[in-house]
């Protein structure tokens, strides 16, 4: 019998035994596993679960981690409502002290909140030294206002760190107020991720960038593959441009379609396979609100292959904590992973920007992923039990 026919009756077989999934292909696992077909189950990588492998396998994360100053008011601040509130950050480890961690922070100047975030959204770095959950502290404002969506990565080819982000240098209005303008996406470059970072230079007529490296140590080209909103894919041969688009959805991306998405976050894991996690707005669409249904996970072989959107939460508003409670969020958005640095890239750590209900304040929630990111705490030398 061939393979192929082997492998429908084994599908067949596995569906009348009552599974709720069986899989063919690695995509049926969403590719963050693999399809063992002598079982037609999944075997998922560290960090995801479900049948499928497409939800975020999400442990307790610890109250007062992560980036949480919405207790805190200064003297010129125009409102004392939200705190010092902040929407969201990517953590990166310090080159040359491995104990040492930075998140880069969208934090609102003068206590404004998430409702005033342009034009007062402005980019900050914080440390942590107790591991990548933080707590983070303030450390320095790297870019002022208007400078919002920021994501920092480093780039192997050109040995500096690459700053995306959307917006315009301008002054703040006296009072706190929003305003609309057209959004742009700018890089700027630094050889620390203290800085001196370099004016930013607009490349894009476009939001939400997701920058993305292409070298390998088999082929160490500078080019650079940077997602925007509605996933879609551009291509440069170095980050300062020109930006070419190389991939549009398929589908109806359209606000109020049940593939509506924003905040992209592109990454390739170490079998090549591409990923997109974003905040999905199905909830908005279908009833009006902003929660439970928020995470979106999109694959693909290629950058230009077929990608694929389940259509189902990787993640949702609710979040279970050490202390044995559990807080269910109003808004929790702009995902963004933390992967391990041994080759396999095995997300360890959730960054999201999040607001609770009845509340005008927003902070930035670490949460950890899987049995991997307390391991790598503790070859960290820090304390599991901290």
């Amino acid at each position: 019998m061939s393979s192929p026919a082997m492998l429908r009756i084994l599908f067949v077989l596995a569906f009348i035994g009552g599974l709720a999934q069986a899989c063919l292909t690695d995509e049926d696992c969403s590719l963050n596993g693999v399809c063992i077909r002598s079982s037609t189950k999944c075997e998922c990588d560290p960090g995801w679960k479900s049948d499928d492998c497409g939800q975020l396998d999400l442990r307790p994360a610890t109250r007062w981690t992560g980036y949480n100053y919405t207790n805190f008011t200064l003297p010129d601040f125009y409102s004392t409502k939200g705190g010092n509130s902040s929407w969201g950050g990517n953590i990166i480890q310090d080159r040359k002290d491995k104990k040492l961690f930075h998140l880069i922070i969208d934090q609102f100047a003068r206590g404004c909140g998430l409702s005033g975030w342009r034009p007062f959204s402005t980019v900050v770095r914080a440390e942590s030294r107790t591991g990548p959950a933080g707590p983070y502290h303030y450390a320095e404002e790297l870019l002022g206002t208007f400078r919002h969506n920021a994501k920092v990565i480093w780039s192997p080819a050109d040995e500096k760190y690459l700053m995306y982000t959307i917006g315009i240098e301008t002054a703040t209005p006296d009072t706190c107020k929003s305003y609309k303008w057209a959004n742009n996406i700018s890089v700027s470059s630094a050889p620390d991720v203290r800085g001196p970072w370099e004016p930013s230079k607009r490349v894009l007529d476009a939001t939400n960038p997701t920058p993305w490296p292409l070298w390998t140590h088999d082929n160490p080209t500078s080019e650079i593959v940077l997602g925007v909103e509605d996933n879609f894919i551009y291509h440069a041969h170095s980050f300062s441009g020109p930006y070419s688009l190389i991939e549009s959805m398929p589908w109806n991306t359209s606000d109020y379609s049940d593939h509506w998405s924003e905040d992209p976050f592109l990454w390739r894991d170490k079998r090549g396979n591409w990923h997109i996690l974003c905040h999905w707005m199905i909830d908005i669409a279908e009833r009006h609100e902003k929660y439970p249904r928020v995470g979106g996970h999109l694959f693909s072989r290629s950058l230009t292959g077929n990608w694929t959107f389940k259509l189902q939460a990787a993640y949702n508003t609710t979040v279970y904590f050490t202390d044995g409670g559990r807080t269910d969020y109003y808004r929790r958005e702009r995902p963004r992973l933390y992967f391990s640095n041994d080759g396999e890239l095995t997300p360890l750590y959730l960054i999201n920007g999040v607001q609770e209900f009845y509340s005008s304040a927003s902070y930035t929630l670490i949460q950890p992923i899987g049995r991997g990111s307390k391991l790598y705490e503790v070859e960290l030398g820090l304390d599991p039990s901290d």
